[in-house]
């Protein structure tokens, strides 16, 4: 599926773009997903009996967990939870120094409505105009998973949406720099790509917390960020290792009370593997990762391992895909969910993809009250750029 080879090109411009100026050094570009959801059915803790779990009534499917995108039974097909439309705007001063900003707008954007979001907001600069370094300073988003530069960008990726269980954190974005180097690995047909990135980012009131947990306005704070990546491809394989660590703060502030620290500077590390091909008409998709945050002193040993894996095949303009994805804690109380998803997508015209896809997913979460619980949802997504 060889369009999909765009998605290296989404950033820092993406496929195509509009000339603002006559000399062509002012871009302008964009991208949007039009999604809708409806779940079909659902059930938890053995019972399809209607539930409420925080503020959402359940049976539901939670399917971002940035910005706390639920769909829930009760509200049949809904568009607010996942569509949106982003701008992306590149600058280039001379051959080697640019600068790029993206904003998104989005229906359900916690705290901020639908006001537009700074997404990335950076400068880059090369050595020179063939240089293999690329220096860049700003905001961006934490490279932690295979797709993180283009996650909202649905054009790039063959599903809806790629798997809930594995994308979603708290923290997705960083403010800092990062240092990249690409090098075509002598006269063979594989280039190598490595890059370290350093930062931190504090969200306010952030949704992940505030929304899916707790209730209570929580606040979350990822400080000396530090990771590195290493990728290699040869235009059939496209294999990506990563590793992150940074100290977490997670505190809720009470006017009466005061600060209470749930996290306070917890030493947190991050492990991604991705393995993918593209092989005349076969497509095949996996990415394995761990995230640890152990402390023995304060009885923390919080490890999460997630996982995916799908293959696809492609009849000129439509792709099929199956796809597995599941995560899960170590220790009780456990929390995991295994999923299975059927995508179908359809290029039926240029830059412009519809995808139909159906997700069953299995709550093994061992919480003695009901979680998010098992679900069958249908979504339907018009996704493009421009």
């Amino acid at each position: 599926m060889k369009k999909l080879v765009c998605a290296m090109l989404l950033l820092p411009g993406l496929a195509s773009a509009i000339d603002l100026d006559e000399s062509g050094s002012l871009k302008l570009s964009g991208f949007y997903n039009l999604t809708a959801g409806k779940v079909l059915s659902g059930s938890a803790m053995g019972s399809s009996t209607p539930w409420t779990y925080q503020q959402y009534q359940c049976p539901c499917s939670i399917q971002n967990w940035e910005y706390t995108g639920v769909y829930e039974k009760s509200k049949g097909w809904q568009l607010d939870q996942e569509s949106l439309l982003g701008l992306q705007l590149k600058k280039e001063f001379s051959p080697t120094l640019s600068a790029t900003a993206q904003v998104v707008m989005r229906t359900l954007n916690p705290n901020k409505g639908s006001r537009p979001t700074v997404d990335w907001a950076y400068l880059s600069w090369q050595p020179s105009a063939e240089s293999d370094w690329t220096f860049q300073a700003g905001r961006f988003r934490i490279p932690l998973y295979y797709y993180s530069d283009y996650l909202y960008i649905g054009y790039a990726y063959p599903w809806s949406r790629p798997a809930p269980d594995v994308y979603g954190w708290p923290i997705y974005a960083y403010d800092g720099g990062n240092v990249s180097y690409r090098h075509q690995l002598g006269q063979s047909d594989w280039a190598m790509t490595a890059t370290a990135w350093a930062g931190s980012f504090t969200s306010d009131n952030n949704p992940y917390y505030t929304r899916l947990y707790y209730t209570t306005p929580t606040n979350d704070a990822w400080k000396k960020i530090l990771g590195a990546s290493v990728s290699v491809n040869n235009g059939i394989f496209d294999m990506r290792a990563m590793m992150m660590r940074h100290e977490e703060t997670v505190s809720q502030n009470d006017p009466v009370a005061g600060t209470t620290f749930l996290l306070q500077d917890q030493p947190t590390r991050i492990m991604g593997l991705s393995i993918n091909m593209d092989y005349k008409n076969w497509l095949l998709k996996s990415e394995f990762d761990r995230f640890e945050q152990k402390d023995a002193s304060k009885g923390i040993n919080n490890i999460y391992k997630y996982a995916l894996f799908g293959i696809g095949y492609n009849f000129g303009a439509w792709t099929p895909m199956y796809t597995y994805s599941q995560y899960t804690t170590v220790t009780e109380p456990i929390e995991a969910r295994q999923s299975h998803y059927l995508s179908l997508r359809w290029d039926f015209r240029k830059n412009m993809a519809l995808k139909l896809q159906y997700d069953i997913s299995k709550d093994k979460s061992h919480y003695p009250y009901p979680f998010f619980g098992d679900s069958k949802l249908l979504s339907l997504s018009l996704q493009g750029t421009f």
